[in-house]
């Protein structure tokens, strides 16, 4: 629900986003939107991320169709901050010049992260490689789609890296199955639901997955359904992380109601015993992801 009324307001807003600026786009655009948004996993606060993608131009009138294009995102993300979306503390938004580019630009960038996965290109693919078409021509989003999956083929040691965010968090629970809190901060003594046990999750599915060369599926349970049944060996392991994604999903989305906020930071003397048994069930299939990412991929090295 939350993501279709995302999807219809930002919808409304690219329409009177265009009306005011009265002149038609010059060319074709796509507007994206990524990470849990692109993934339909955004939870009741959030802010905005989201990209532009526009047709190819002749080089000479690049910079006046770039220059439209910023002036178009900008209102964009001006109307959804007015509505209550927040903007992007790491402008991972359509209205900085590096996240409105040609599509031949976009290719070239994704290729590099792809080619050169230092830790700052892989933060920047995971969130960009979730992304899904809000507004505008499809054409576009499968082009670069298929230049993505290209250049993977091309590179496979990338998903190493990939796979590697799934496995940086350490395990929810400690050597006596007790939760692992944070230990300082404005969060000290709080359990990171997101960290711990969302984020390994959503990693691990979007590796798999790209390993397997499946487009339009984002959202984590669904890709995980769909994992299961392209590795029949591994159905059960798959079904278990996608029922665990929607538990979690939704046992941090009731928090984030009952405390104001996104859910994220659990006090776990609030929770009750039964709550905290099904959180611990979850995370018996968050090892076991992460024992098969790490033998697939063979990651352990490269995190040494």
């Amino acid at each position: 629900i939350i993501t279709e009324l995302n999807d219809v307001c930002i919808k409304q807003i690219i329409k009177i986003a265009l009306e005011k600026i009265e002149t038609p786009p010059p060319v074709s655009f796509a507007w994206l939107s990524i990470g849990s948004q692109g993934r339909s996993e955004q939870l009741l606060q959030t802010d905005q991320d989201n990209a532009l993608i526009y047709e190819d131009v002749p080089e000479s009138k690049n910079k006046e169709t770039k220059t439209y294009f910023l002036a178009l995102a900008k209102l964009v993300t001006k109307g959804l901050l007015t509505i209550g979306y927040e903007y992007c503390p790491a402008e991972m938004m359509a209205s900085n010049p590096k996240w409105c580019l040609s599509l031949t630009e976009w290719k070239k960038l994704t290729a590099f992260w792809i080619a050169n996965p230092g830790k700052e290109e892989v933060l920047l693919s995971s969130t960009f490689f979730d992304f899904n078409l809000t507004y505008g021509e499809s054409k576009l989003t499968e082009a670069l789609s298929e230049a993505i999956f290209e250049q993977v083929k091309i590179h496979p040691a990338f998903f190493v890296h990939l796979a590697s965010g799934a496995l940086q968090n350490a395990s929810p629970t400690g050597f006596f199955r007790q939760f692992l809190v944070e230990q300082n901060g404005a969060h000290k003594d709080f359990f990171d639901l997101k960290r711990r046990a969302l984020m390994p999750l959503i990693e691990g599915a979007r590796v798999l997955i790209l390993s397997h060369s499946v487009k339009g599926i984002n959202n984590t349970a669904e890709r995980f359904e769909k994992l299961a049944s392209l590795e029949p060996n591994n159905e059960e392991l798959y079904l278990a992380c996608s029922y665990a994604s929607k538990a979690l999903t939704k046992f941090r989305t009731k928090q984030g109601l009952l405390h104001s906020d996104s859910g994220r930071f659990i006090e776990l003397n609030t929770l009750t015993k039964e709550e905290k048994i099904k959180l611990k069930r979850t995370f018996k299939t968050i090892k076991e992801l992460q024992d098969l990412l790490n033998v697939r991929f063979q990651v352990t090295q490269l995190i040494r």
